[in-house]
């Protein structure tokens, strides 16, 4: 019996049956892994990592990101961020872009003006794209909020 007993354990550690020493070098992961340690929801966490942006943020494609900055933001249950980027299209082009983009998502436009652009759905999410020229091209601010639930 006591052979059988220890060749159940060596069979088991041999398929992996023991605690597992995994590592990832995903942010968002370890994000989420470092939240749960701590007892605080996953969502939250994941939202921490701008390349976990929501899907309704858009950001033109020949982009390159000069800051981002994103997390829970004071009130419960709710994360928001601000990415800025910098590209070659004009403002007014990357704005309409911008602006299909939102709608497509399902968001109602609030606000148009030719540098500013708002959307959003009551308490859930919400989105400000703020346009200006810079050295030929466009420098664009998007600032987003969304609620998270459990």
């Amino acid at each position: 019996m006591r052979h059988l007993t220890v060749s159940s354990a060596l069979l088991l550690a041999a398929c992996g049956g023991g605690v597992s020493s995994e590592t990832t070098d995903d942010p968002t992961g370890q994000n989420v892994a470092a939240a749960a340690a701590e007892g605080k929801p996953a969502a939250i966490s994941a939202a921490i990592d701008c390349s976990n942006k929501p899907d309704f943020v858009p950001i033109y494609a020949d982009s390159q990101i000069t800051t981002c900055i994103s997390g829970p933001d004071g009130t419960p249950r709710h994360v928001s961020g601000s990415i800025v980027y910098l590209t070659r299209e004009q403002p007014a082009k990357v704005l309409g872009w911008s602006r299909e983009q939102a709608n497509a998502s399902g968001l109602g436009q609030v606000l148009l003006t030719p540098t500013k652009y708002t959307a959003g759905e009551e308490k859930e999410r919400s989105l400000m794209i703020v346009v200006e020229p810079m050295n030929g091209g466009t420098r664009a601010t998007v600032n987003w909020g969304r609620s998270v639930h459990p």
